[in-house]
């Protein structure tokens, strides 16, 4: 009957040091500071948007490709961020295997675009290069998704700082901790 007590008293410990150790990594994650450096990179549907200064610049074809792939919401982007995190000194070691990510795109304080990546992304302490891919789903009005919406957002990138409405990017990760994935209950803002 020890023998019993004796195991279940390691057992209780084993799952109280997992369940704190991961409660910790939650915590070092969830209140980091997160700060987008750059974008490296962002094709939508095999389009380089980065080389997109206004309306004018895209081809018919681009064109065309971009309002058959918006109008039935089935846009796909592949984006190169450069996201640093400062976890603070004590949680400099840490890692963390971010198994899905929500977004949002958020202009002038209304949800633009929102979406989900899928492939895991592991995040560190410092600055992350984080290739991600994602579907596009643009915000509905009157039921449909308006083009100059996805034109706008094509050209912000390029903008002039003081020309560009207030652009926010939200991320939800799920994080993969020791007992299991875990989503945050909120939405983290990107600082830029």
């Amino acid at each position: 009957m020890l023998k019993y007590k004796n195991i279940a008293f390691l057992l209780a410990l084993l799952v109280l040091s997992v369940s704190c150790s991961t409660k910790n990594d939650l915590e070092a994650f969830k209140n980091a500071a997160y700060h987008l450096e750059r974008i490296e990179a962002v094709r939508v549907n095999g389009i380089d948007l980065m080389a997109k200064k206004s309306p004018e610049d895209f081809s018919f074809s681009e064109a065309a490709t971009l309002f058959s792939a918006f109008s039935q919401n089935t846009l796909k982007t592949t984006s190169t961020l450069a996201l640093h995190v400062d976890l603070g000194e004590e949680n400099q070691d840490r890692t963390m295997t971010i198994t899905q990510l929500k977004w949002q795109l958020l202009v002038d304080d209304q949800q633009a675009a929102s979406g989900i990546v899928q492939e895991p992304v592991e995040l560190k302490n410092g600055l992350n290069t984080i290739s991600v891919s994602s579907p596009v789903t643009f915000v509905e009005e009157n039921g449909r998704a308006d083009l100059n919406k996805l034109l706008q957002l094509a050209t912000l990138l390029n903008q002039e700082e003081g020309k560009r409405p207030n652009v926010t990017l939200q991320i939800k990760p799920t994080i993969q901790t020791s007992v299991g994935p875990f989503e945050l209950p909120a939405f983290i803002n990107l600082k830029p």
